[in-house]
């Protein structure tokens, strides 16, 4: 049977932007990168998830504490975006101070007659986080009803065993501005039929021809595996996960790519890179530079298909059902996720 795509419209109308960060992003647990800043209480990482202002921080105990990064005075930072190590989180519009566990310790010179404030009402709204692998999972959970997150995971936990994440360090975080939504960045990564025409070096690598990628159903996540032309064993994995997580693992670094919507017609592709230790600058400056042309060729490609859907000559286009079984059911997903009931029809 041959699958239709997603209309053109639910990559360019902001409703159905707003109903993506509620109902998908706003659900799901997301990666955020790996955990190799948080070792010690106090340690902490801040960055923007879809909009949301996240705070993840270890604290007294040892524990992970997730929190808004918005005081509850007047919305303003607790930290920078980035990592560091505080012994409290001290706003930096008004100086309100709270605990590393998200409670309100003081409003400082705020007036108000003994008593007649709430300090226990105004803790820092909480974001669920979890660690699994040295890589580091929020849940901002506005529905209330996400499950743990090994639960999540089910079986794509698996398809990661056997390659060293752990003990990996992080080398390089790059970030790339997308002009286009990010299912269109999505449905290329789901797909090998692209890469004769938009990677020729990448072509010369790999057989093409037998591109293959698996779909697990019930768990939502995605396999590639693209054999070598010269019949090499490709001893890594390619993997992704919904709703927009993708892992490139090998026997000695991986890659945590992610790419997260800003807006209907924009999109950012996140990169955290991990190596063994004592990888080489040359090794290094190698591996970067074949990811970034791999990268540049696909944003080209995507940010064209990107003007072709807001260009009001595309409505609904078909899948290959021997190339694009992964984007059909990207497809389904996002259906469900927004629109339940169109998506059993």
């Amino acid at each position: 049977m041959i699958a239709s795509t997603l209309p053109a419209s639910w990559y360019v109308d902001p409703g159905i932007a707003a109903a993506e960060r509620r109902d998908v992003f706003g659900r799901e647990w997301l990666c955020i990168g790996r955990d190799d800043a948080l070792r010690r209480p106090g340690d902490y990482v801040a960055t923007d998830v879809c909009g949301w202002q996240v705070l993840v921080v270890v604290d007294g105990d040892g524990r992970l504490r997730g929190h808004h990064n918005v005081c509850r005075h007047r919305a303003g930072p607790l930290v920078a975006a980035g990592c560091g190590s505080a012994r409290s989180l001290v706003c930096r519009y008004h100086g309100w101070a709270y605990g590393l566990d998200g409670a309100l310790r003081s409003a400082r010179d705020f007036g108000a007659a003994d008593g007649e404030l709430d300090l226990d009402a105004l803790s820092l709204h909480p974001v669920r986080v979890e660690r699994w692998r040295s890589l580091l999972f929020v849940n901002v959970d506005l529905h209330g009803d996400a499950p743990p997150l090994l639960d999540a995971l089910g079986t794509f936990a698996d398809a990661c065993q056997g390659f060293p994440m752990e003990s990996l360090q992080t080398v390089a975080e790059l970030e790339h501005p997308l002009a286009c939504n990010w299912k269109t960045y999505a449905d290329n990564y789901h797909e090998g039929y692209h890469v004769p025409l938009v990677h020729p070096g990448l072509n010369k690598e790999i057989d093409a021809r037998r591109y293959e990628v698996t779909v697990d159903e019930a768990h939502r996540w995605v396999r590639h595996d693209a054999p070598a032309r010269d019949g090499a064993v490709n001893e890594g994995r390619w993997l992704w996960r919904w709703p927009n997580l993708a892992l490139n693992l090998y026997p000695s670094a991986m890659n945590v790519e992610r790419y997260e919507p800003l807006d209907p017609g924009r999109c950012r592709l996140r990169y955290t890179y991990a190596a063994a230790p004592g990888i080489g600058e040359d090794e290094l400056a190698a591996v970067l530079r074949v990811s970034g042309e791999i990268t540049a060729e696909d944003v080209a490609i995507c940010e064209a298909v990107q003007r072709g859907l807001a260009s009001g000559a595309y409505d609904v286009g078909v899948l290959s059902p021997r190339h694009e079984g992964a984007v059909a059911a990207f497809h389904r997903w996002v259906r469900f996720a927004v629109d339940p009931a169109s998506a059993r029809l």
